[in-house]
C-alpha cells in the first residue's frame, strides 16, 4: 500500500499488527532486494513493513513500489531526502505496531528476527528485548559477532541504562524490539550521525525491564559508502561522538546524576578524540570550545585511567605540552596503521 505519511487512508488506519519494522530507503538499489526478502520470510507474519523512501533513485522506487503492489503488509512511503533519522521518523509517525523493529536498507535479517525477538519480550513482560548481530562483508555470514555482554535474563530499567552507559549493551537501534509507546514523542535527531547513540539512553530509561537474549538475528553489512564508513574515512566522527557524549551528559546531569561517575571515561575519551583531531586539522575554534566545555562539565576522574586523566588534564591546562602530546601520539600510531599493525589513528 501507498501512503501520504501526513495523511493515511482509513482502511490502513484500522489494522493494527503486532510488529512494525520501519526500514529507511536512500542509495541502496544493489542491496534493498535482499534486504525486503528476509523481513517477508519471517517465520512470524503479523507484521507491517513501512519501506520509507527519502529521496531514493528511481530503481529503488520501482523496487518499493513493487514489493508493496505483491504484498499487502508492505506500506510504501516517498519523502524527499532528509536523512536516515527522518526517515525513522516517518516510520515512526504511521507505525501502528504494538512493538517496533528497525532495519537498514543494506542489511538483513534472520527468518525467526520477529518470533524470537516478540518471544524475549511477551515471555517475560519487558519493554524492550535485546538481541545479538554481526557485522558481514558481502552476503556471507561468517562475520564479527556483537553480543550484549550481560547474561541472558531481564533487567530493571536502571541497571540496563547503567549497561548501556558501560557498554555492555549495544547502541544499536536495530538489534533491539520496543514497546511501541516507547516511542511516544521521541524522536530521531535529524541531521546527525551516530543517531542511535543520541537517543538509545533515553529509550531504555523509560523501560520497566528490559530482556536480553544471545541470538544472533540480525546481520549488520559493513561497506563503503556507508554513512558510518564515511565519517570514520573523514574523521567526522570524532566530532560526532563527542556531540553525542555531551548530549547523555546533559541528559544524566538531569535525570541520573549518579551515573555520571560511569560515563566519565566514555566522555573524556570522546573529547579528547576529538581534541586531538581539531589540533591536527587546525580548528582552533573547535579546540577552544571543547576546552571552555569540558572546564565546565565538572567530570568526576575516580574511574577514569591515569593515561586518559593525564592528557585530559594537559589539554585543559597546559596547552603547549598537550599540543606536543597529541602529535607524538598520532604520528606514532600512524607509522603502526601505515605498517598494518593498528587501525586507522
Amino acid at each position: 500500500m501507498e501512503l501520504d505519511a501526513e495523511n493515511p487512508k482509513d482502511e490502513y488506519l484500522r489494522v493494527r499488527p503486532e510488529i512494525s519494522i520501519i526500514v529507511p530507503v536512500y542509495h541502496v538499489e544493489k542491496y534493498l532486494r535482499k534486504t525486503i526478502d528476509s523481513i517477508l520470510r519471517q517465520t512470524f507474519s503479523d507484521f507491517e513493513l513501512i519501506l520509507v523512501n527519502d529521496g531514493g533513485n528511481e530503481e529503488e522506487t520501482a523496487i518499493c513500489k513493487e514489493y508493496a503492489r505483491k504484498d499487502s503488509r508492505i506500506v510504501y512511503i516517498y519523502q524527499t531526502n532528509q536523512g536516515l533519522s527522518a526517515a525513522r521518523n516517518s516510520g515512526l509517525a504511521i507505525s501502528r505496531g504494538n512493538w517496533i523493529m528497525f532495519v537498514d536498507s543494506d542489511d538483513w535479517v534472520r527468518e525467526d528476527f520477529c518470533e524470537k525477538a516478540l518471544e524475549s519480550v511477551r515471555s517475560t513482560g519487558a519493554d524492550m528485548g535485546v538481541f545479538d548481530l554481526e557485522h558481514v562483508c558481502g552476503d556471507n555470514v561468517n562475520g564479527i559477532k556483537e553480543c550484549s555482554n550481560l547474561a541472558e535474563g531481564v533487567y530493571d530499567g536502571k541497571t540496563a541504562l547503567e549497561e548501556r552507559i558501560r557498554g555492555n549493551i549495544k547502541v544499536y537501534s536495530c538489534n533491539k524490539i520496543y514497546r511501541a509507546s516507547l516511542w511516544k514523542n521521541m524522536n530521531f535527531p535529524t541531521g546527525e550521525i551516530w543517531e542511535d547513540d543520541a537517543i538509545i539512553h533515553e529509550i531504555i530509561d523509560k523501560c520497566k525491564t528490559v530482556a536480553v537474549i544471545h541470538d544472533v538475528l540480525y546481520y549488520q553489512r559493513n561497506r563503503d559508502g556507508s554513512i558510518t564508513a564515511d565519517a570514520f574515512k573523514d574523521g567526522s566522527y570524532t566530532y560526532w561522538l563527542y556531540e553525542q557524549r555531551r548530549k547523555r551528559w546533559k541528559y544524566l546531569e538531569e535525570h541520573h546524576p549518579e551515573m555520571r561517575i560511569i560515563d566519565a571515561r566514555n566522555l573524556v575519551v570522546a573529547i579528547l578524540q576529538y581534541a586531538r583531531r581539531t589540533l591536527i586539522s587546525g580548528d582552533t575554534k573547535g579546540l577552544l570550545e571543547a576546552r571552555n566545555w569540558s572546564k565546565r562539565a565538572r567530570i568526576p576522574m575516580q574511574q577514569v585511567a591515569r593515561y586518559y586523566r593525564t592528557r585530559f588534564f594537559l589539554f585543559l591546562h597546559c596547552s603547549m605540552l598537550f599540543a606536543l602530546t597529541e602529535y607524538a601520539l598520532y604520528w606514532s600510531k600512524s607509522r603502526l596503521f601505515r605498517a598494518g599493525q593498528i587501525g586507522e589513528p
